[in-house]
């Protein structure tokens, strides 16, 4: 779904802000995988020794899908099915069962896969999708193949927390980086802190090399009892609001904001209907063989004209859908 979006947003040149923080975050389950490859993946499985009877049991083949292709079954649908059926799916005895199952399916992923890469039957690009995390997943997806026309309108957000191996065994702090272990000896975990630094000192600085995306690095410190609180995670999102507030005003935003408060006033004075609204609606409408003549408005000075086209403006996101981007231009007044 994530992936689908950003695909909407690279679509419609939207900005897209990308936040990284010190946790790298889990590997994913992949929801569907090609017939063809997934089966590739079994039999290297089978070739380590691997147990592969969760991944049978886990995803099932659609052979309507085109090209033919194994989704993984809803975890309900499942864990309802568990000898444990009798407990609701959404209890912690029930989530403690899918947690072991989907660290055990990611366990059999990673290491078919990079099997699979060593002896060359597999690329980069697909095992990349076993062996990347979701963060990194769609950095590399929104900024790895973009133009540097489109990078331009990105803006990255790095935030570091200083220090922050001494926070390691804060309960909390879990939320905040990668760790592994048990008490007494928790870590933090190297291997996702390595891709993590990979991410940030090497993959983003190359963008930024050979375009023009803004990036943002903060250090954050934290409180040697309460580690990284809430109060501080909200302090640092209000920062980077008010950031990027006062870092894209400029003068051309300055007049579009302007001319929209401009247009809302006139429409305030619009009043009566008239005849003239309905033309310009129809003309506004999309037409099928298009407008070749420009529309016209005339009229005596004081006769509505600004206040009729105000209105006009108002109502044109809701005639043509809100698939359409448009700005107000008052030609010709006085700079406000």
């Amino acid at each position: 779904e994530k992936r689908k979006l950003m695909k909407q947003c690279i679509l419609l040149s939207t900005i897209i802000f990308g936040l990284l923080g010190e946790k790298y975050g889990n590997i994913r389950i992949p929801g569907e995988v090609e017939a063809s490859e997934f089966e590739m993946i079994l039999d290297a499985a089978m070739e380590a020794k691997l147990e592969t009877k969760l991944l049978e049991e886990w995803y099932c083949r659609d052979e309507n899908s085109v090209p033919a292709a194994y989704y993984l079954r809803p975890k309900s649908e499942m864990l309802r099915s568990n000898k444990n059926a009798m407990q609701p799916p959404v209890n912690a005895e029930n989530e403690k069962p899918w947690q072991e199952i989907s660290d055990e399916i990611k366990t059999i992923l990673k290491a078919a896969v990079k099997l699979l890469h060593e002896k060359g039957k597999m690329k980069h690009s697909q095992a990349k999708r076993y062996l990347f995390s979701a963060i990194e997943d769609e950095f590399d997806f929104a900024l790895g193949k973009q133009t540097p026309a489109f990078l331009k309108k990105c803006v990255c957000y790095i935030r570091k927390i200083a220090n922050i191996e001494r926070f390691v065994k804060i309960p909390e702090m879990g939320k905040y980086m990668d760790i592994t272990g048990a008490e007494p000896r928790i870590i933090r975990d190297p291997e996702a802190q390595e891709k993590l630094i990979k991410l940030r000192d090497e993959f983003i600085p190359t963008i930024v090399a050979s375009s023009n995306l803004r990036v943002y690095t903060s250090v954050t410190h934290c409180d040697m009892k309460l580690g990284y609180s809430q109060e501080i995670e909200n302090h640092y999102i209000e920062g980077l609001v008010q950031q990027n507030f006062d870092t894209e005003t400029d003068t051309l935003y300055d007049e579009i904001l302007q001319h929209s408060s401009l247009c809302k006033t006139y429409a305030s004075f619009y009043e009566y209907k008239c005849e003239a609204l309905n033309i310009v609606h129809k003309y506004i409408l999309p037409s099928k063989t298009g407008h070749i003549n420009p529309l016209i408005v005339y009229g005596g000075p004081c006769t509505g004209k600004t206040l009729l086209l105000a209105e006009v403006a108002k109502k044109v996101n809701s005639l043509l859908f809100p698939m359409y981007i448009y700005e107000n231009f008052f030609l010709g007044e006085k700079k406000i």
